[in-house]
């Protein structure tokens, strides 16, 4: 009894034990599996190069099938040079073993990380991967030979400083790339500055720069994305169009270079950004971007076609180069320089009055003052590094403006120089432009004719709106006007008036005359001329002044003058002086009308004339001995016309003309010149006046009327009109009570009186006919 109950708890026992076996044994094997495993690990080999190594928790072979379910996944990826240590992760793949492809159907997760960033994180777990890639999508093959990983679903990535989304991934594990194959977009996250390991509150608020494209490249051991276009960066301030854009990051996986390129369609990209002060529009053929560790920019380039735009205010800047590049000051991407190289042009157009100004050189430097966060960088100068040349276009006149003509052109100044130089002021607006060797200036106004200037060097003094006021020009002053031309030490162009003072050894020329003076005034809208501080003119041409009194060149001298050659009159004013051959002409102002040939002296006239040649005095004939001076009259009277057509010069208030012999007084005067001719050669005389060059004006004949008086000696002649006659040496008296008294033989009435100078014979006309009386005289 006691064996049959041992025999039974034993029998029980292992019946208990073999449920609990039963239990705890793991379930039977499907119908088509064949064989599991507790895990699967295999490698790719080059040489003694690990290349990759695939790693499963758990293997499940099927039966009739040559593939294998792979149950926690990992692929870690070493590089041919086992620099990295990229991780491909996922919960179950199934692997087939025919053709060495990983099907990984679920989540994936890919982390792409150097070996030294592995090693690192696991030394010191607690520290965070800062230089981690990860990308999250699902549905990834790998292909053990050729040890690419890819994907045609839904894609999330995460980089240092950025993550996005995408549309298919690519990973090629021998070369460590990444290419996301469509619909691209990101963000690039500023990275701030870190105080004992948190971020400043600034840092937290700056904006993300979000980019777009159409796939990305991405090369995890040059730390370098490529994304092809078309492609977008935007922020709420900024916007990029591009075709290509190349982003570097640094060894901490910052942004630390982006170049941007044309894309298939040729269009280069842009770059529009919203400033405090208004817009701002950049565009070449490749723009690069150089980026701070702090996430700010440090430096644009555009190489190619460089184009720009930028709105200031009422203002609008247009500047183009074949390649340029701008500097920006720390933390707030504000240009501190900027250098435009080859074929450069810049022009600012105001939008209120129209002005204009065109700036081109072949390299153009220009300084920013240090600016602030939220605020636009000030100008404060800005220099050409080659021969440049800047002209301003003027407000185009209105056609209801009064005295502007319906098709009136705006003004235009031109200065060219072989360095210009720029200064602004507080605001940053211009200042004042400084011109350096060979500097040339041209001004040309609407129907006037174009005014040129050449110097050593010149100032512009400049208006806030970018207009030139008034422009010095110093050294060898060279300008010309039309058929004007003149010269100085110094000239000063003022805008307002349309001036040009010539100042310091002053000369003006044109085809007729020449003028000089300490200062000469062009005007260019009315064609004028204004001398002053002793001015010294020569009429070359016979067709210059208006008086030709002999055929040799006219010299006129006064305090001031004003002269217009359109209008072709010339008025000297205080000390005024021309002298002509033996001719010469003093007064208060002596005016000159070169088209009409007529000459016009005022206040205190003084002239000389010669005389045409006549009978001679025997008296003088006597005492006359070697070289003949010409016979002069001398004139004065309160103002005096001459008229070249007539050859008569009329001079009024208290006219007093006299010679060697005798003296006429009347209220006014009518003087008649005759022309010289070439004197007889074979024609001698001892007692023969001289001749006077050939074609000088020379007194034939004198009409006075009012009160005329005429005195000879002792004789003296009054009636109310006198004429002499150089030719015959007569004087006619009438008009009134003709009468000569003479000290000698007393006294003449008659109607008319004719006195000859030469033998003292008198006619007298009288009611009872006429009659001679000839008196000699004895001395």
């Amino acid at each position: 009894m006691l064996l049959a109950s041992l025999t039974a708890g034993v029998y029980l026992e292992r019946k208990w034990v073999a449920h609990r076996e039963r239990q705890e044994a793991p379930p039977p094997a499907p119908q088509d599996v064949t064989r599991r495993s507790n895990g699967l690990t295999f490698s790719k080999m080059e040489g003694n190069q690990k290349i990759f190594t695939v790693e499963a928790s758990k293997a499940t072979d099927f039966r009739d099938k040559d593939a294998s379910l792979l149950e926690d996944v990992k692929i870690t990826i070493f590089g041919k040079k086992g620099e990295r240590h990229d991780t491909i992760h996922t919960q179950s793949c199934q692997y087939e073993k025919a053709g060495g492809s990983i099907a990984c159907s679920g989540a994936v997760q890919i982390d792409l990380e150097s070996r030294a960033e592995a090693e690192r994180a696991a030394k010191s777990p607690e520290i965070k991967a800062e230089q981690k890639v990860r990308v999250e999508t699902r549905g990834v093959i790998f292909n053990r030979a050729s040890g690419m990983a890819r994907t045609e679903q839904p894609v999330k990535f995460v980089f240092p400083n950025g993550n996005g989304e995408a549309v298919g991934v690519e990973y090629h594990s021998e070369e460590g790339t990444v290419r996301l194959l469509r619909d691209v977009q990101f963000s690039l996250l500023p990275t701030g500055n870190d105080t004992a390991g948190k971020k400043t509150v600034s840092a937290g608020t700056k904006e993300p720069i979000r980019v777009t494209g159409k796939s990305l490249d991405f090369e995890r051991d040059s730390r370098t994305m490529q994304l092809y276009g078309p492609v977008e960066a935007e922020t709420h301030t900024a916007r990029l169009h591009a075709g290509k854009l190349t982003l570097t990051l640094d060894a901490a996986f910052r942004a630390e270079k982006l170049v941007v390129m044309p894309g298939p369609n040729g269009k280069n990209p842009e770059l529009e950004s919203q400033g405090a002060e208004g817009p701002t529009n950049l565009s070449a053929e490749t723009i690069t971007a150089q980026f701070a560790p702090q996430g700010w920019l440090t430096r644009i380039e555009g190489a190619g076609d460089v184009r720009g735009s930028r709105r200031t205010g009422k203002e609008t800047e247009d500047f183009r180069a074949e390649r340029g590049a701008m500097e920006l000051w720390p933390k707030v991407n504000q240009p501190r320089e900027m250098n435009l190289k080859g074929n450069v042009q810049l022009k600012t157009q105001t939008d209120t009055s129209g002005e204009a100004r065109m700036l081109q050189t072949s390299e153009l430097r220009t300084e920013f003052a240090d600016g602030k966060k939220g605020q636009g960088s000030r100008l404060e100068r800005a220099e050409t590094l080659g021969a440049g040349s800047i002209e301003w276009t003027d407000a185009a006149p209105q056609s209801g403006t009064q005295g502007a003509a319906a098709n009136s052109e705006a003004a235009r100044t031109r200065l060219q120089a072989d360095k210009l130089e720029m200064a602004f002021g507080k605001e940053g607006k211009p200042r004042q432009l400084v011109a350096t060797g060979n500097v040339s200036t041209e001004r040309a106004a609407g129907g006037k004719p174009a005014q040129t200037a050449t110097a050593q060097s010149g100032v512009a003094q400049l208006l806030a709106s970018g207009g030139w006021s008034q422009m010095d020009l110093q050294g060898n002053v060279k300008l010309k006007e039309g058929d004007r031309s003149g010269q100085a030490d110094h000239a000063t162009f003022v805008r307002a008036t349309q001036t040009a003072l010539l100042t310091g050894k002053a000369l003006v020329r044109d085809a007729t005359a020449e003028t000089r003076a300490p200062r000469i005034t062009f005007v260019q809208t009315t064609g004028e001329i204004r001398a002053e501080g002793g001015v010294r003119s020569t009429e070359f041409s016979t067709k210059g002044s208006g008086a030709q009194l002999a055929a040799v060149p006219a010299n006129i001298s006064a305090d001031a003058m004003q002269a217009n050659s359109k209008a072709g009159r010339a008025l000297y004013t205080g000390h005024a002086r021309l002298w002509q051959g033996d001719s010469v002409m003093e007064a208060d102002s002596i005016e000159l009308l070169r088209e009409a040939r007529v000459m016009n002296a005022i206040g205190n006239v003084r002239a000389v004339f010669p005389q045409a040649a006549g009978p001679s005095l025997a008296q003088t004939v006597a005492v006359q001995a070697g070289p003949k001076k010409p016979r002069l009259w001398h004139v004065t009277a309160g103002t005096l016309t001459y008229r070249d057509a007539e050859s008569r010069a009329h001079l009024e208030k208290n006219v007093v003309a006299q010679s060697a012999e005798q003296k006429m007084r009347a209220a006014a005067v009518d003087v008649y010149f005759t022309r010289a001719e070439k004197p007889n050669s074979n024609v001698a005389s001892a007692s023969a006046p001289a001749n006077p060059a050939a074609g000088a004006q020379q007194i034939s004949r004198a009409v006075g009327t009012g009160g005329v008086i005429v005195e000879q000696g002792t004789r003296k002649a009054t009636a109310e009109h006198g004429e002499y006659n150089a030719t015959d040496g007569k004087f006619i008296m009438s008009g009134g009570n003709p009468t000569i008294y003479d000290a000698a033989e007393g006294t003449t009435t008659g109607r008319q009186l004719t006195f000859f100078l030469a033998d003292d014979t008198i006619i007298v006309d009288s009611e009872n006919g006429s009659r001679t009386l000839t008196k000699h005289r004895v001395d």
